[in-house]
C-alpha cells in the first residue's frame, strides 16, 4: 500500500451497521464453494513451502491453478487460484481449519481470505461496511458487535486496499488506449434508480436514511417480514418516482407505505420461471460448476477457448440441469436433494417465527446499509434492479426451506434450513460481478421490472399464515 493509499484509508469515515455481530467461529464453511484468487504476492508467500511434508492430506497434490495468461488478457481476476477438492472445499482446509493460517499465521493467507467476509464500499461521504453471508457466523449473527470493533475493521479496510493494489500492480498497464491517468470520479457521485431516474449522492442519502431506518426498526421489532418487504419495495419505488419527476428525495422522510402482504397472490407462469431461473443460477448451478475445474475461474469479460470447449463437451449436463429447474421446476442440489419449486411455492407452512423475521430483516438491512446491492459491487445494477435481486434471493431462500420442510412432511420451517440457504445464496450474490457481462446484463433487465416478484411474495405470504 502506498503512503497516499494508507492516508486515504485513514481519512475516510468508516460507517458500520448497528446491532450486527461477527467474529470468525472457525467452522470452515466459508472455505468451500469457490476457488480463491491469489495475487503474485500471495502466491510468493506459499509457493515454496513443502506442504506435503507438513500434512499427509497435502502430499502429492496440485494445490494451485495458474491463470497468468488469462489474467494478463483480462479473462481472469487473478493470476493464480487455489485448486478446490472434488467436493468444492479448499485444499488447505484441514479438520475444518485453514492450514496456512495454523502453520504460518493469518498474515500469510491469501489477501481475499484475510479480509473475508467484510465488504467496504467507498462513497463520497464515507466507507460503508458490510458482511457477506457466505459465513455461518455472519448468517447467525454470532460474535461481538461490529460497532465495538471499529479499529479492527479499519485495519481490515487497509488490508483490502493493500490487496486490491497488489492485484492491480500484477496486471500489465494498458497504454494503448491513451486513457487518462486522472483518478476516476467516485461511481456513487450519481446514483441510478432506474432508466431515466438518477440523482446525485446527496439526494440518494435521503432515500438511504429512510430505508435503513425503516429496516432497522423492523429488525428490532421482529416485524412480519412479508409486510416489511413489500413496504420497503414501495419506498424504493416512491424514491424512483421522485427521482424521475425531478423532486427532492427529502420528501421520503414523511412517506409511510400503507401496503401489506395481503391480497391475491396468483403468480403467472412467467413469474415462477424467472424465480426458477434465479434459483438455478444461485443454488443449483454452483453445484454443477464445482464438477468442472475450468468453470471455477471464469471471471472476466468472456469465456476462454478452453472453457468454451469444456462447456460444449458437457453441454448435456449443464443444459439438462437448467431445463429441469427452469422449465419443469425440478431443482436438484447434490447432497441436498430435489425440490419441486411449484409444490414448494404452494405448500402451506406455519407463520414465520420471530427469529426468522429478525433474520430476514437483518439480512436485508445489512445489504442495503453496505451498498453491495447496486452499483460497482453488483455488476452495475440500478437501485431498483439491485433491490429486486434481494427480493428474489429471499424468495429462493424460502423456497429452499419450504422444500426441506416438505421432504420431512412438516409444516414448520427450520431456521437451520434458512441459514443454509443464505449461506449458499450469498456465495453467488457475492460474485455477481464475476459472471459474464451478457448474463449480468440479462439479469439486470429482468430485475428492472417494478414489483418483479410481488405476486410470488404474496403467494408465499398467503401460504404462511394461521
Amino acid at each position: 500500500m502506498t503512503d497516499k493509499e494508507a492516508q486515504k484509508a485513514d481519512d475516510l469515515k468508516l460507517l458500520i451497521p448497528e446491532e450486527i455481530r461477527y467474529n470468525c467461529q472457525g467452522c470452515g464453511r466459508c472455505c468451500s464453494g469457490w476457488s480463491v484468487g491469489l495475487s503474485e504476492a500471495d502466491y510468493s508467500r506459499v509457493k515454496d513451502v513443502d506442504w506435503g511434508s507438513l500434512h499427509p492430506d497435502l502430499a502429492n497434490k496440485e494445490l494451485f491453478i495458474h491463470r497468468q495468461d488469462q489474467f494478463k488478457q483480462g479473462l481472469a481476476q487473478y493470476p493464480h487460484f487455489t485448486k478446490p477438492r472434488k467436493d468444492g472445499t479448499c485444499p488447505f482446509l484441514i479438520d475444518g481449519l485453514c492450514f496456512i493460517h495454523g502453520h504460518m499465521g493469518e498474515e500469510q493467507k491469501p489477501g481475499t481470505c484475510q479480509i473475508f467476509p467484510y465488504s467496504y464500499v467507498e462513497t463520497p461521504t464515507g466507507i460503508y461496511m458490510g458482511l457477506a453471508y457466505n459465513s455461518m457466523a455472519s448468517v447467525r449473527n454470532i460474535g461481538e458487535l461490529l460497532t465495538d470493533q471499529e479499529e479492527k475493521l479499519k485495519g481490515y479496510f487497509r488490508k483490502t486496499v493493500h490487496h486490491l493494489s497488489a492485484r492491480a500492480a500484477d496486471r500489465p498497464a494498458d497504454t494503448a488506449t491513451g486513457a487518462s491517468t486522472e483518478p476516476p470520479a467516485n461511481p456513487f457521485d450519481e446514483v441510478d434508480f432506474a432508466a431515466g431516474a438518477s440523482v446525485p449522492w446527496s439526494e440518494f442519502l435521503y432515500f438511504d436514511a429512510r430505508l435503513t431506518g425503516f429496516l432497522k426498526q423492523a429488525m428490532d421489532e421482529k416485524r412480519n417480514f412479508f409486510d416489511v418487504l413489500v413496504q420497503a419495495e414501495e419506498i424504493v419505488l416512491r424514491a424512483t418516482r421522485l427521482a424521475r419527476e425531478g423532486k427532492s428525495l427529502a420528501e421520503l422522510a414523511d412517506y409511510q407505505p400503507d401496503v401489506t402482504a395481503s391480497g391475491a397472490g396468483n403468480p403467472s407462469g412467467t413469474d415462477v420461471s424467472i424465480i426458477a431461473m434465479i434459483y438455478y443460477l444461485y443454488l443449483v448451478y454452483p453445484t454443477v460448476r464445482s464438477s468442472y475445474e475450468e468453470l471455477w475461474q471464469i471471471q472476466g469479460q468472456s469465456f476462454s477457448p478452453r472453457s468454451i470447449m469444456m462447456i460444449a463437451k458437457k453441454f448435456g449436463h449443464l443444459a439438462g440441469t437448467g431445463i429441469s429447474t427452469i422449465l419443469f421446476k425440478k431443482a436438484e442440489i447434490p447432497q441436498i436433494g430435489a425440490n419441486d419449486l411449484s409444490k414448494s411455492l404452494n405448500y402451506k407452512v406455519e407463520p414465520l417465527s420471530p427469529e426468522m423475521n429478525e433474520l430476514f430483516c437483518r439480512w436485508l438491512y445489512v445489504k442495503i446499509f453496505g451498498k453491495t446491492y447496486f452499483g460497482p459491487a453488483a455488476a452495475g445494477y440500478s437501485v431498483v434492479s439491485g433491490f429486486n435481486s434481494l427480493v428474489a434471493c429471499f424468495v429462493c431462500a424460502l423456497l429452499f426451506a419450504k422444500g426441506e420442510a416438505m421432504k420431512r412432511g412438516e409444516k414448520e420451517l427450520k431456521i437451520a434450513d434458512l441459514y443454509e440457504a443464505y449461506w449458499r445464496l450469498d456465495r453467488e450474490f457475492l460474485t455477481v460481478t464475476q459472471i459474464l457481462p451478457q448474463v449480468s446484463a440479462a439479469l439486470s433487465i429482468a430485475y428492472s421490472i417494478p414489483r418483479m416478484a410481488r405476486r410470488v411474495v404474496l403467494a408465499l405470504a398467503n401460504n404462511a399464515r394461521d
